[in-house]
């Protein structure tokens, strides 16, 4: 088995390990957090140069199915999930309702073609998603929880294009001139995304580490609701988009829960709380490990 087979193959135990790193040893890598952006700029770009435009162009021509796709993924789930969490406190209900706003993760589409989803319908999603979140994600905050919140907009407008459009055009750019070699390296890509983000984890859950330690009541008790949002997120994705196929209905189930929760972190970790970051962070959990546990359950078996 190749190397880059191997680690799309075992995914889960890769970001497993590198979040009990992240956890384990905090002082090790807590100074990954301050390269966050790079890293998430890396995966970005990574993801864009795997695109075929054309492609992307002919897919956009069913607008009709992405459009409903985006409204209920973004739109109507996530409302949903916020009213449902009311009751728990407003940290927590703004925490499950700027998850449920993220897009899809960069790496998403390649979980998706590992556990026998729509990849490709995926990929479609999380480029419309990201490409739009930076006008949806500030609008619906306000919309659903503007009473609950004061949020700067034009900065978290800003930290949003510069972690989605830069990126699109850096790939712009480079595709062009490298083409051949962009062409050679795509087998790699998904293999890259995955050390990529596990990179990421070890900062991220390295961040986390501090407040579990000084409060791990709180953070149990926090835990416990990141661990039912990371059930009921793909339950809830897989039944509602009914009216589609099995292979759709299972990469939206896996990109609904593997969302780009990095992004979400730089944007918690600015405009919101430190119990909302916290939140966002130990979401990483489920998020991470669940794809995998997925893949051996149900209507993913048959995929």
């Amino acid at each position: 088995m190749k190397w880059y087979t191997f680690i799309q193959k075992y995914f889960g135990f890769f970001f497993a390990a590198a979040m009990a790193l992240g956890l384990i040893f905090p002082g090790v890598f807590i100074p990954v957090k301050d390269r966050v952006m790079l890293i998430l700029g890396s995966v970005m770009t990574l993801t864009f140069l795997t695109l075929d435009f054309r492609d992307l162009l002919h897919n956009l021509k069913r607008f009709h199915v992405l459009g409903l796709v985006l409204l209920v993924s973004k739109g109507i789930l996530p409302f949903l999930f916020y009213l449902a969490a009311g009751p728990l406190g407003p940290d927590i209900s703004l925490a499950v309702l700027l998850l449920c706003l993220t897009p899809f993760a960069a790496v998403s589409p390649t979980l998706t073609k590992i556990l026998g989803g729509d990849a490709e319908f995926v990929l479609v999603n999380q480029v419309l998603q990201t490409l739009l979140a930076p006008l949806y994600m500030p609008f619906l905050l306000l919309l659903f929880a503007g009473t609950e919140i004061e949020l700067d907009v034009p900065g978290m407008m800003k930290s949003l294009v510069l972690l989605i459009i830069v990126p699109l055009a850096a790939s712009a750019l480079i595709k062009p001139v490298f083409r051949r070699t962009v062409e050679y390296g795509k087998k790699y890509f998904g293999a890259l995304n995955i050390i990529l983000i596990s990179t990421l984890l070890t900062g991220l859950l390295a961040s986390a580490s501090a407040p579990i330690r000084e409060n791990p009541a709180d953070a149990l008790y926090t835990g416990v609701w990141v661990i039912a949002l990371g059930v009921f997120l793909p339950v809830v994705s897989w039944l509602i988009f009914f009216f589609l196929d099995e292979k759709k209905r299972a990469g939206l189930s896996i990109a609904g829960l593997y969302m780009n929760i990095g992004l979400t972190a730089v944007i918690a970790a600015g405009f919101f709380s430190r119990e909302v970051l916290l939140f966002i962070l130990l979401f990483e959990l489920p998020a991470n490990i669940f794809p995998f546990v997925m893949g051996k359950l149900g209507p993913f078996r048959k995929l």
